[in-house]
């Protein structure tokens, strides 16, 4: 499936909700994200796996409401100057409440402030997770087949 690939023209995005919990999850936090993967109905991952993912740069942050992470994205760190906000996942009951846009400036906003140049991506046909990353800042610049 094709997908858009954006890049990043502003900083000068929109501010959030300040009463959610974000947070970057620790090495030892495994758990927490397969709970995660759990309620997005996705299967769970190794410990092992887990470690390879940290241990190889791809930090994950977390948005949790109640306690539970409901939404998580990530930096994939592709290159020594870019890096982009990856996997992006908010859980079916969570959805269209604003917590895809916050966990994604959330991670932004680390990408930024390492002086990187963050990317996006989704698929061709996801036109909400579309209109987050333009309300972010980023513009399109090419379908990526």
């Amino acid at each position: 499936m094709a997908e858009v690939l954006y890049k990043y023209l502003s900083s000068d995005s929109k501010g959030g909700n300040s009463l959610l919990c974000i947070r970057w999850l620790e090495k030892n936090e495994c758990n927490i994200f397969n709970e995660h993967l759990d309620l997005c109905g996705q299967t769970a991952i190794p410990a092992t796996l887990w470690d390879e993912i940290y241990d190889e740069g791809t930090i994950y942050a977390g948005l949790f409401v109640n306690g539970k992470m409901v939404a998580r994205a990530c930096v994939e760190k592709y290159s020594d100057d870019c890096w982009e906000v990856g996997d992006v996942r908010v859980a079916v009951p969570y959805r269209n409440q604003g917590y895809a846009h916050e966990i994604c400036a959330y991670v932004l906003n680390y990408i930024v402030l390492q002086m990187k140049k963050p990317t996006m991506r989704t698929e061709e046909s996801n036109v909400i997770m579309q209109h987050v990353i333009e309300d972010l800042g980023f513009t399109s610049c090419g379908i990526i087949p």
